[in-house]
């Protein structure tokens, strides 16, 4: 690991006395990651007995900071968290004082799109597509903390929503996950003997993700005697979806007076010409404050190599994507995964499927960040994960819901009517289920009860038989491999068993079985987006806190970038996120013209002259013909 030589400015927060609010306010690539790790060794070792906590928004921040403490001597019992994980660990420690349903239990991505929202929206008189209004305006309603409705949505539909979303989520017995910093906050609020939130320092990274509610759960902490350390970059605030703004941090020493203000200015990661691009973009923002100073590059730093390529049009930008990426890997030396193309959007994968397909022709091997979702999906590693679930708890609605779905020939209609008895009976589904179960399921159609009697005898014939042990040597996902070799007729697929393994490195040493299943679907995901042997392809937003060597922008172009109906400036802070992911390399392309599903992304033009975005009008690089630069590169 390099030698960490701290800037006057790090030192400074390096030194910073423990009872005092602070904010750092750190630019990209300025070393706010070691700078913290740095300030907590320090901390522990000027006053041992410091109770310190450790939060950051992103799961991966988090896995982030976990691997750089994990190198401390000192801060190496400090494992941070995100703010969601906080929330549930106060939550369990607190049984009753959250206002939530028990057990907690946090739906999957998967068990979401498939369970509950189909579900949910059968009982409402919903579409699917519909509902997701109705669910995004409740979690906007706790995320600012003030009234929020959707005007698409009339006073009725709301409260016939309501009542039926209470009543579903006690049925299939769920908690949403935006509900738990609003959890935690009740909690804080009223009940002041609440324990696991007792600390002298509250170090909180990626401060600029957070939203009104988080803020709020912020206060309440430091009411109590805690100090606050607040880190982040208000020009890398690209949360809005769950209500964050730049504000937040902006507004930190008005919120906290007295607090001591720290700035990180020195870029040590990106090249000038990188730094000067993307200061122009961010610059661009009217609503940012004056006085934000510009980051400087470190002395001696690389100038890097920026460009920006236009394309006739979709085709021919997909191909010279693929072959800038070929070219870094065999003109400079660059691993794949030393690179990134990074797209505002692809709906259907309607940008990265040509890319890919360019990609293939010229051998450049290629992640998809998106491989977790699909192992996840894979019937038989779904039906695993249900029977696991119900090892822990074999009520597990949610589970029983999953095993009745990836049945043949069980339909809605067999599980609606579990859910009617489940309701005119006052209890939940699984429960509904067994009792079913235990009287034949009288009434109910002859093939649909043989298929779900031979799937219910089966599955709690297994669990009876797999009891969770309370010790284990290994991670549990060792232990789920070991549980299934040659004895079921259910088999996990490779992926999955070397993702288990992968999560078993990651996952907070004697956390509970019951923890770990729900940590597969956002750590896995976390690692997919982290680590690749090969070029990454995702969204802008996905790239947050990734740094390479080479980024590779497509589809910069007005309407796709800034998209019509997106807030200006989170638009250009999504781009400066992009734009700031590379050390040494940066190229931006667009197309002159676009036909088929790209074509359709942002704002429609199809076959109509486009132009690049406005972003990146009057700018340090100016746009030059891409064919032409590929081919005389180097």
């Amino acid at each position: 690991m390099p030698q960490f030589d701290p800037t006057d400015e790090q030192l400074a927060i390096i030194r910073h006395n423990p009872e005092d609010n602070a904010r750092v306010l750190a630019g990209p690539g300025t070393g706010k990651s070691s700078t913290l790790i740095a300030l907590i060794n320090s901390l522990l070792e000027r006053f041992p007995d410091l109770r310190i906590r450790l939060l950051t928004f992103t799961r991966a921040a988090s896995a982030e900071l976990a691997r750089r403490v994990s190198r401390q001597s000192a801060a190496i019992t400090l494992r941070p968290s995100t703010i969601h994980s906080f929330a549930i660990s106060v939550l369990l420690q607190n049984p009753g004082a959250g206002n939530i349903l028990e057990p907690l239990r946090i739906a999957d991505d998967w068990e979401t799109s498939e369970i509950i929202n189909p579900t949910l929206a059968r009982r409402a008189g919903l579409t699917v597509h519909r509902l997701d209004r109705f669910i995004l305006e409740m979690a906007a309603n706790w995320e600012s903390l003030g009234p929020i409705q959707d005007p698409r949505i009339s006073r009725e539909d709301r409260a016939r929503f309501l009542g039926a979303w209470n009543e579903h989520r006690k049925i299939y017995g769920y908690t949403l996950l935006a509900e738990l910093p609003f959890a935690l906050r009740i909690c804080l609020r009223d009940h002041p003997d609440l324990e696991g939130v007792s600390f002298d320092v509250l170090i909180v990274d990626e401060y600029q993700d957070l939203n009104a509610c988080d803020l709020d759960v912020l206060k309440f902490i430091e009411h109590r005697g805690c100090s606050i350390i607040a880190s982040g970059d208000d020009d890398q605030s690209i949360y809005s979806f769950r209500k964050a703004a730049p504000e937040g941090i902006r507004r930190f020493l008005r919120d906290y007076p007295g607090a001591i203000d720290y700035p990180l200015s020195i870029a040590q990661r990106c090249g000038r010409r990188i730094i000067d691009w993307a200061s122009f973009v961010i610059e661009g923002d009217p609503d940012r404050p004056r006085d934000r100073r510009r980051p400087s590059c470190a002395e001696g730093a690389a100038e890097g190599k920026v460009a920006l390529l236009s394309f006739q049009g979709h085709a021919a930008e997909a191909k010279g994507i693929a072959k800038l990426a070929w070219l870094l890997i065999e003109r400079e030396s660059i691993f794949p995964s030393e690179i990134l193309i990074l797209l505002r959007s692809d709906h259907n994968r309607s940008f990265s499927g040509p890319i890919k397909r360019e990609l293939d022709a010229l051998g450049v091997q290629y992640s998809d960040p998106d491989y977790v979702d699909q192992i996840l999906a894979e019937p038989n590693n779904r039906r695993l994960v249900a029977i696991f679930r119900l090892l822990v708890n074999r009520l597990d609605s949610i589970a029983w819901a999953t095993l009745l779905k990836l049945t043949h020939g069980i339909g809605n209609r067999f599980s609606d009517s579990i859910y009617e008895a489940a309701r005119t009976g006052l209890t939940h589904f699984g429960h509904a289920l067994l009792q079913a179960y235990n009287v034949d399921f009288q009434g109910m159609p002859v093939v649909q009860v043989r298929l779900t009697q031979t799937l219910m005898q089966s599955v709690l014939a297994w669990i009876d038989s797999h009891p969770i042990p309370e010790e284990h040597q290994g991670g549990w996902g060792q232990w789920i491999i070991d549980t299934l070799q040659g004895e079921t007729p259910w088999e996990l697929t490779e992926d999955f068993k070397n993702l288990l393994l992968e999560l078993d490195r990651l996952n907070e040493p004697h956390q509970s079985f019951d923890r770990y299943l729900g940590q597969i679907t956002p750590l896995g995901k976390d690692i997919a987006l982290a680590h690749s042997e090969g070029v990454r392809i995702m969204t802008l937003g996905k790239a947050k806190g990734l740094t390479v060597r080479a980024t590779i922008i497509g589809a910069v172009e007005e309407g796709i970038i800034p998209r019509p109906d997106s807030n200006l400036g989170e638009e250009r802070r999504l781009l400066y996120v992009g734009m700031t992911r590379a050390k040494e390399f940066l190229f931006c392309t667009w197309a002159r013209r676009r036909r088929g599903p790209t074509a359709r992304s942002g704002a429609p033009r199809v076959g109509v002259v486009r132009n690049h975005s406005t972003f990146l009008i009057s700018g340090p690089v100016e746009s030059q013909d891409g064919p032409g630069y590929i081919d005389h590169y180097g």
